[in-house]
């Protein structure tokens, strides 16, 4: 098949080129070329210059082009959606939507809505989340194409994806590999999440090209296995071979001590477990990489010349990577402060017999 791939040569977009080119699918990139010189695959593809909000050449590049697919790693507006569907209507046999499941986060999932989370056509996102209610605004567009246009679209909706190069697996690998015996969680670290490892989020994608029967839906994309964030810490550390003790520090208190905003990766207040029934069923997908054999892959595979970015959530600044300086002086106050507080609970109880 003949497919265009928008975005995406650092992590997703260059697994997928590779997994394309294994299947003899003809490849054609568009981005800003920023890693043209770093991309393995460069002379494999045909590589298209652009920003694809440079709406003028956007058109003039691929008006007169036809794709079997497109594949979509990097739509994050509703205008960005809207120009894809503009262009290349009637001119693709498919359109693959690069979601996210955190359009999950609905006001009735802040109010802890049950689990699994279920795989739902359209979720009402709430708009406090701007990610994630983007994501889940171009949904509604592209739903609304399909049901009165036909625009063969499918949404893919990704939960954690982990793999080397992942920017939120570097947090806590590095502070490992730095000799960090010491992890600080703002919370009880027990909520439940379902990272799913790289080469199965592809399948997922490889699926959706051959599906037809999928066009016009949405789907779930995790791991089969599900793990508290402290035992992924954990799993982390025996994989590196070091002793780490974690500590959890109640949120609410956090907050109250530290008022900026701090990037801690799968760090949630409540549990984020998806419904993959759909998936299976519709899809053929069936993850085969458990949460350890990924960790093992992803430190086996780990790119030499990989350079830490900032959170993929800071666009705007809102967010920090906490300084091993800050994160010390929390745990030695917080530890210092229990073991006082242990104490004097200890000799009150003595001191009315209540100690036995």
């Amino acid at each position: 098949m003949d497919v265009l791939l928008i975005g995406g040569t650092r992590f997703l977009g260059l697994k997928l080129t590779e997994r394309l080119l294994q299947q003899d699918h003809t490849v054609t990139l568009f981005n800003r070329g920023t890693r043209h010189n770093q991309f393995p695959y460069a002379d494999d593809v045909e590589w298209l210059i652009g920003d694809r909000h440079d709406e003028q050449k956007f058109r003039a590049l691929f008006t007169a082009r036809k794709f079997d697919v497109v594949i979509d790693t990097c739509a994050y507006l509703l205008s960005d959606a809207k120009l894809i569907v503009d262009v290349f209507r009637d001119k693709i046999g498919k359109y693959i939507f690069t979601s996210s499941m955190a359009v999950a986060h609905t006001t009735e999932f802040v109010e802890q809505l049950p689990l699994p989370i279920p795989n739902r056509r359209l979720f009402d996102t709430s708009p406090k989340n701007s990610y994630a209610y983007n994501k889940t605004q171009i949904e509604k567009f592209l739903i609304e194409q399909y049901d009165q246009h036909g625009f063969p679209f499918i949404s893919l909706r990704p939960s954690e994806i982990n793999g080397p190069g992942e920017i939120r697996e570097w947090y806590y690998i590095e502070r490992i590999k730095k000799g960090r015996r010491q992890i600080l969680i703002p919370n009880s670290g027990e909520n439940l999440f379902q990272p799913g490892y790289v080469d199965d989020i592809i399948q997922g994608f490889l699926l959706a090209i051959d599906k037809d029967e999928a066009i016009g839906e949405c789907y779930n994309l995790a791991g089969e296995e599900i793990v508290s964030l402290n035992q992924y810490i954990k799993l982390l550390a025996d994989e590196l071979k070091a002793q780490i003790k974690i500590v959890n520090i109640p949120y609410q208190l956090f907050r109250q001590v530290v008022q900026k905003k701090y990037f801690f990766p799968f760090c949630y207040k409540y549990s984020f477990v998806v419904d993959l029934t759909k998936t299976k069923k519709e899809l053929g997908y069936q993850p085969q990489i458990s949460v350890s054999a990924g960790i093992h892959k992803s430190l086996e595979q780990w790119p030499e010349s990989y350079v830490k970015k900032s959170s993929p959530y800071n666009v705007s600044g809102e967010f920090e990577l906490m300084s091993y300086e800050v994160e010390d002086l929390l745990i030695s106050t917080w530890e210092n402060e229990m073991n006082e507080t242990t104490e004097r609970v200890r000799e009150k109880m003595r001191t009315q017999g209540m100690l036995f």
